[in-house]
């Protein structure tokens, strides 16, 4: 109760007096705030007169017959929590021996409306849709037993990423397995005398089934046009031309492997950047999103060359190199050799019938045929690095024209290009064979550089010798003449390849051969006569 004080005159005995009037009027309803909701929940009960806290027991609130928990307790505001057994009806303060309605609570049941999607992978986000999970979750406190709200998945609970009293939004757990989904608000209500906390019960929905799918995996998830991708996971079963697909985007992949724990495709010939979809029969499941990322060309290295130039060329987003698509970088329309092919940088062998021209990169696909297979048409994406000139070599001098046998002499020109040769430790046969006395056959890709002398026929079976480069440049080349050279014309050699038509690797390969002028070796009959003399004493007896 309260007063509210006015100012009113009257009259006594003939005098005007000037006096107080006090009216009494009665203090403010008590109020309950929230008036409904799950139990567990937080509810303020505001008014006066409700006393001090002396304790738990002193100190009720009731809602119906079941005692709360007491959180907070002054004379004009008490907090409390909605317990387990609390029925919709009034609520009571107790407070010593005096007694007080003050007010009604309607006790809500959680309710799920929608669970979104129905079915998911282990580690996917689901959303649920309802009514009554309370404002949050709760928290765990190590020394309280407070009760924690959860979702299970079929008796395993999920991490949760957002609570809210109409959504709730978690994680399929790694172990969960297809079942019922329930969402389970916890109780937090007190001990029977008063103190907390009471072992945590639930209010639970009423179960939503939900299907754990197996967990698949897609890579890469971003890529340029014909990029090999690959989806992994486990009872994809056989193949059924026609039937099981891969769509990017809607768009049909060819299918370059299918078994029952992974599919590899083909990025599409038309296919754009969107979702991927794993298609079996009548039933699709979007297994992730696919970027589709064009290749660019930033520059090559060197722009001029001849035949057999290991080409350096930087860019973006070329992707993974195979040769099913396939991919191509063209020397003036010949397609070159690839050496090495990365995101970023790509080197390919300058081929043997190369052109002056532009030099594109292309990345080859192709588009699926109605049993799924590749490919009904193929096609390329192109980038053009700009343009390559072929350099022809050419030879403008040789000094001395005339030196011993082992000495040093120079060729002077132009487009020599960058000297190619094998590095020996990386072939231990060589070695090992030597040591054995064993004849080495060298493979197609040693001395794809060379400088020819003309050879003694009586000592080696050939045409030609190569002699030992000191140095070579585009404009220089120092080279030590060989034991068996005699007089002729020297040439400069150069090797390379040429795709097959199909366009996978590789021909023969070829060289080109630049003539020098004539070189005269000295000292060859002092050598023969060295030799000559050594020939009755090979294979002698002792």
């Amino acid at each position: 109760m309260y007063r509210i004080r006015s100012m009113q005159t009257f009259r006594w005995g003939g005098i005007l007096l000037l006096g107080v009037f006090v009216p009494m009027v009665a203090a403010a309803a008590p109020a309950i705030t929230p008036d409904s909701g799950p139990i567990g929940i937080a509810v303020t009960i505001t008014g006066e007169g409700f006393g001090k806290f002396v304790s738990a027991k002193q100190n009720v609130v009731l809602f119906g017959k079941a005692p709360s928990l007491v959180e907070q307790w002054d004379d004009s505001r008490i907090v409390v929590r909605v317990p387990r057994k609390a029925a919709t009806g009034p609520v009571v303060v107790k407070s010593g021996k005096k007694t007080k309605t003050v007010g009604t609570f309607t006790v809500e049941v959680p309710t799920v409306r929608e669970v979104s999607p129905k079915e998911a992978a282990p580690g996917a986000t689901v959303q649920i849709i309802g009514r009554n999970f309370g404002p949050s979750m709760g928290m765990k406190d190590p020394l309280m037993p407070f009760g924690v709200s959860e979702v299970q998945f079929h008796g395993v609970a999920a991490e949760v990423v957002q609570w809210r009293d109409t959504r709730i939004e978690v994680k399929v757990p790694s172990n969960a397995t297809t079942g019922p989904l329930v969402v389970r608000v916890a109780s937090m209500a007190p001990l029977p005398d008063g103190s907390c906390c009471a072992p945590v019960q639930y209010s639970t929905t009423t179960p939503v089934t939900f299907t754990v799918v197996a967990p698949i995996t897609l890579e890469p998830t971003e890529g340029p046009l014909g990029s090999p991708v690959v989806i992994s996971g486990i009872g994809f079963g056989q193949r059924k031309a026609g039937e099981d697909a891969v769509l990017f985007n809607g768009i049909p992949a060819p299918i370059l492997q299918w078994t029952n724990t992974q599919i590899r495709v083909m990025f599409p010939l038309n296919g754009t950047s969107g979702p991927v979809t794993l298609q079996r029969g009548n039933e699709s499941r979007v297994v992730g999103e696919f970027r589709l990322t064009p290749h660019r060309v930033i520059g090559f290295n060197p722009d001029t060359a001849p035949v057999g130039t290991l080409v350096t060329i930087s860019g973006e987003n070329f992707g993974v190199f195979y040769e099913g698509g396939p991919n191509q970088v063209l020397f003036g329309g010949v397609p070159g050799r690839i050496f090495q092919w990365t995101d970023r940088v790509i080197d390919v062998w300058v081929p043997i019938s190369a052109k002056s021209g532009p030099l594109l990169v292309r990345r080859g696909a192709g588009t699926a045929k109605p049993d799924g297979a590749c490919c009904a048409e193929r096609g390329f994406a192109a980038a053009e690095a700009g343009v390559f000139t072929l350099a022809v070599p050419k030879v403008s001098s040789i000094s001395p024209e005339t030196a011993e046998i082992g000495s040093l002499i120079t060729i002077t020109g132009s487009g020599f290009g960058e000297f190619i040769k094998s590095d020996e430790r990386t072939q231990d046969n060589l070695s090992r064979q030597g040591h054995l006395h064993q004849l080495t056959q060298f493979t197609e890709n040693i001395a794809r550089t060379a400088v020819l002398f003309p050879a003694n026929k009586e000592f080696v079976k050939a045409s030609h010798v190569a002699g030992y480069v000191e140095s070579w440049t585009d404009t220089e080349i120092k080279v030590r003449v060989p034991q068996v050279a005699v007089p002729g014309t020297v040439l400069i050699t150069r090797g390379s390849w040429d795709m097959l038509p199909d366009g996978t690797c590789c021909k023969d390969k070829e060289w080109i051969q630049i003539k020098g002028s004539n070189f005269t070796p000295t000292g060859l009959d002092k050598i023969t006569s060295d030799y000559l003399k050594n020939i009755p004493n090979l294979g002698s007896e002792q």
